[in-house]
C-alpha cells in the first residue's frame, strides 16, 4: 500500500479537544477545546494517562503531541470529521486508572489512549474484553498475544533488545553490568531477550542489579557495579531515575566515552542532565532525535517551537503521529463503525510522518514500524553514533 503525502492525510478533518468532567476520585486535567461548529462525523477518544507525578512527563508531552495535530488538522478543514477528546490523568496510579476507566466507559468511546505501566496493566484486560481499539503507552516486548485490538505508536522493547546486543558485539564486551527498573516490562526484556542474546554471544559475565522507582540512593547500585568492574553498562529506567543513576556512576568514575549505553529514556534524563554529565553516553534512539535534520523532521520541529516555544522531545512526535493514523482510519470509515471496522482500518493505515522513516504503519503485532539507532551524546547533542543509511535500522 502506498503512503498517503502528510499533507493530503491532514489536510481534511476538523477536531474538538473535549472539556472533560472531573472526577472526584482521580486528579483532573483541565481541557482546551477547539471548537469547529457542527458536525455528525464525531469520533470519541479517551485518554487515561499520567500527566501529575513521577511520570507526568509522558503523559502532558503526549497530550501536547496530539494537541499540535488536532489544532493544526483543524486549520486545514474544519468542516470533515470531529475528533473529539477526553484528557484524564491518572498521575501514574492503577487505581485511579481504574477509576477514570469505569468513569469514561459509562458511555463507551471509539478508541482509548492508557499510559503507563502498571497504570495501564490495570484496564488492559477489560478493554480488550469490550473490543475497543487501544493505543498503550507501554514498553513490552508483546502486546497482542491474547488479543487483537491494542496498538503502539512507540519505540518498544521488541526493538531496542536487539541494538543492546548489536552495540555489546560490537564492543566486543565481555563483562556486562545490566541495571534495570524493577518492571514487569523491563524484567522481560532483559531475562527473555537481552540476557539470552549476551550468553548466545558468549559473554559469561553478566551481573544485574534491579531497582524500584521511587528509590533514593542511587550510589548503593554503583558501588555494586564498580565492584563487577564491566567493561559495558546498560542502563534503564525512567527520566528521574536514569539521572540518579548517571550522576551515581559518574561520581564514582565508572562513566568512560563508550562503556554506558540507556534506555531510549535516557534522551529524557538529557534534558535535566548537562552536557558534560551525558558526554559519550550512548542511547538507544529514533531517529526523529538522531536525524532531525531530514525535512520532515525539521519543519514539524520548527512549528513545535512556534507553538510550545520550547524544543519537543520523540513522545510528542509518536503523540502526533498517533493522531495522524486515528484519522486516516477514520476518512475509510462509515461512521459510527464498529470496534472491529477501526481496528481493521488502523491495520490499514499507511501514511508519510514525522517519526516513520518514509511511512507509519503497523506491523502484525499492531506495533508502529520504528526506525530506530544507537545515538551517542557529543558537546550536548545526540548524534548518530555510526554513519549507516538512515534506513538500515528500521525493523520490518
Amino acid at each position: 500500500m502506498k503512503a498517503k503525502n502528510l499533507k493530503t492525510v491532514f489536510g481534511t478533518l476538523a477536531l474538538t479537544i473535549a472539556i472533560a468532567t472531573g472526577l472526584s476520585s482521580c486528579p483532573s486535567v483541565d481541557n482546551g477545546t477547539i471548537d469547529n461548529g457542527d458536525t455528525e462525523e464525531v469520533v470519541s477518544i479517551d485518554a487515561n494517562l499520567p500527566m501529575t507525578g513521577d511520570l507526568a512527563l509522558w503523559g502532558s508531552s503526549i497530550r501536547d503531541g496530539a494537541t499540535m495535530a488536532l489544532e493544526e488538522l483543524e486549520a486545514s478543514d474544519p468542516d470533515s470529521v470531529q475528533l473529539q477528546f477526553d484528557w484524564q490523568d491518572n498521575a501514574g496510579s492503577p487505581q485511579n486508572a481504574v477509576s477514570i476507566f469505569q468513569q469514561q466507559f459509562l458511555d463507551a468511546p471509539d478508541l482509548y489512549v492508557s499510559g503507563l505501566k502498571p497504570a495501564t496493566m490495570a484496564i488492559k484486560d477489560q478493554i480488550d474484553e469490550r473490543g475497543t481499539p487501544h493505543f498503550l503507552w507501554i514498553f513490552d516486548i508483546g502486546i497482542n498475544e491474547d488479543s487483537n485490538n491494542n496498538f503502539r505508536t512507540l519505540v518498544n522493547y521488541k526493538i531496542e533488545a536487539a541494538q543492546y546486543l548489536k552495540y555489546a558485539e560490537e564492543r566486543q564486551a565481555k563483562r556486562v553490568a545490566i541495571v534495570y527498573i524493577l518492571l514487569p516490562h523491563a524484567e522481560e526484556q532483559f531475562q527473555d531477550l537481552v540476557i539470552p542474546g549476551l550468553q548466545e554471544m558468549g559473554v559469561e559475565e553478566i551481573f544485574t542489579e534491579t531497582y524500584e522507582l521511587g528509590v533514593q540512593n542511587y550510589r548503593d547500585i554503583a558501588v555494586k557495579v564498580q565492584e563487577f568492574d564491566p567493561d559495558l553498562i546498560i542502563l534503564n529506567g525512567f527520566q528521574n531515575t536514569l539521572v540518579g543513576l548517571i550522576r551515581a556512576l559518574r561520581s564514582l568514575e565508572l562513566i568512560e566515552d563508550g562503556n554506558t549505553i540507556g534506555t531510549y529514556d535516557t534522551i529524557d534524563a538529557a534534558k535535566i542532565l548537562s552536557a558534560e554529565e551525558m558526554e559519550g553516553i550512548r542511547a538507544i534512539a529514533p531517529l526523529f532525535e538522531t536525524r532531525p535534520d531530514r525535512e520532515n523532521v525539521a519543519s514539524w520541529k520548527e512549528r513545535f517551537r512556534e507553538r510550545y516555544d520550547r524544543e519537543p522531545i520523540y513522545i510528542e512526535a509518536f503523540a502526533y503521529d498517533m493522531v495522524g493514523m486515528i484519522y486516516d482510519a477514520a476518512t475509510r470509515l462509515e461512521l459510527p463503525a464498529t470496534s472491529e471496522e477501526w481496528i481493521a482500518a488502523l491495520r490499514e493505515t499507511n501514511i508519510e510522518c514525522v517519526t516513520g522513516n518514509s511511512s507509519c504503519y503497523f506491523d502484525e503485532d499492531g506495533d508502529l514500524v520504528t526506525p530506530i539507532e544507537i545515538g551517542v551524546f557529543q558537546d550536548g547533542k545526540l548524534v548518530p553514533d555510526s554513519d549507516e543509511a538512515d534506513a538500515a535500522d528500521v525493523v520490518e
